[in-house]
């Protein structure tokens, strides 16, 4: 069975996806044309990596209450954790990289293990879905996939009628009320997300508009968020503009394709899914697919979770590892 659920942010209810049948496997995001379904793409597309697509044809598509009992959450980390040996040595490569001129920013991701008698993931739904309004709270499971789980507030690409809708999102920090005061470091990162996606989707529309940047809140930490809304001119498709966004700076580095080439060469991790994108493409309509972060991949009674951060020229390695620390202890 090809497991999915999806709730959009602040919605009461979510969509449960289940088919009996066979995934459609892509190996590029230009193969996303025509297609509808429940779209599952890693951070790069490989044999061992498909970009997965749960068909809607066939499928039961159910809306349901989220209004579910919290589950019991003793699986997670809740205390900082030392710097690991092996991200000193990431984040030392990837600076490396990025003051020798080669970069202009590098996104470098690890992982925090936990084991634990495996819960209910239907359960820990529930859970995300409650801490999480503001998220897009996703769950899917497939044989290709395996379990994952993630409440993301990044918009890769939504989609209603003829607008859609994209976002820059960068810089992190501790929520607090009132008006923050953001780091040049975050405001740099930003400012250089912000203005890849505004050249990226500029040959696709005729027209964009855009607001921010903006403090916005997710879960218990803030960012920095630019949206922007346009209409695609006639003869392109959503799957080329997709191919272009994905990966973002977000997640990725500038320049893209060179800085997704250092970072497959030279992070200790495998992103598999994390940093990849998912979420319904052309169900009743509507498009909502995420950037996946925020994400646990549930394999038997282990808890992987991902975060990343960008590096820059500013970075200080017990700042970025902070930061990584930040978005995994708050992440439940």
């Amino acid at each position: 069975m090809l497991i999915a659920n999806y709730r959009l942010p602040y919605s009461d209810s979510f969509i449960e996806v289940r088919q009996s049948g066979e995934p459609i496997l892509l190996y590029s995001v230009e193969e996303l044309r025509g297609i509808e379904g429940f779209v599952i793409a890693p951070f790069d597309i490989a044999p061992l990596t498909p970009l997965v697509v749960i068909p809607t044809k066939g499928a039961t598509i159910t809306e349901k209450s989220c209004s579910q009992k919290l589950c019991s959450i003793d699986c997670f980390v809740k205390e900082t954790m030392p710097i690991s040996a092996s991200y000193k040595e990431d984040l030392n490569r990837f600076h490396d990289a990025i003051t020798s001129g080669h970069f202009a920013k590098l996104v470098l991701a690890r992982t925090s293990r936990q084991e634990h008698p495996r819960q209910d993931p239907e359960s820990l739904f529930f859970y995300f879905c409650q801490k999480y309004p503001r998220a897009m709270v996703m769950l899917f499971d497939t044989p290709h996939t395996g379990t994952w789980i993630m409440a993301t507030p990044e918009i890769l690409l939504e989609q209603q009628k003829s607008l859609l809708r994209t976002m820059a999102l960068a810089g992190t920090m501790p929520f607090s009320e009132g008006f923050p005061e953001w780091s040049e470091k975050n405001k740099h990162e930003q400012n250089i997300v912000e203005r890849y996606i505004e050249n990226i989707i500029s040959p696709f529309c005729d027209q964009i508009i855009k607001d921010g940047p903006q403090t916005v809140r997710a879960g218990n930490l803030m960012h920095l968020r630019t949206d922007f809304r346009f209409h695609l001119k006639s003869k392109v498709s959503t799957a080329e503009l997709l191919a272009k966004l994905h990966p973002t700076p977000a997640v990725c580095g500038l320049p893209k394709d060179e800085a997704k080439e250092f970072i497959i060469k030279n992070e200790s991790i495998d992103r598999k899914y994390y940093s990849g994108f998912a979420g319904p493409l052309n169900l009743n309509g509507e498009t909502h697919l995420y950037v996946s972060l925020r994400c646990m991949n549930i394999v038997d009674n282990q808890y992987i979770v991902y975060a990343g951060g960008g590096i820059m020229n500013e970075s200080v390695v017990e700042e970025e590892w902070k930061e990584t620390e930040l978005k995994i202890i708050n992440r439940v």
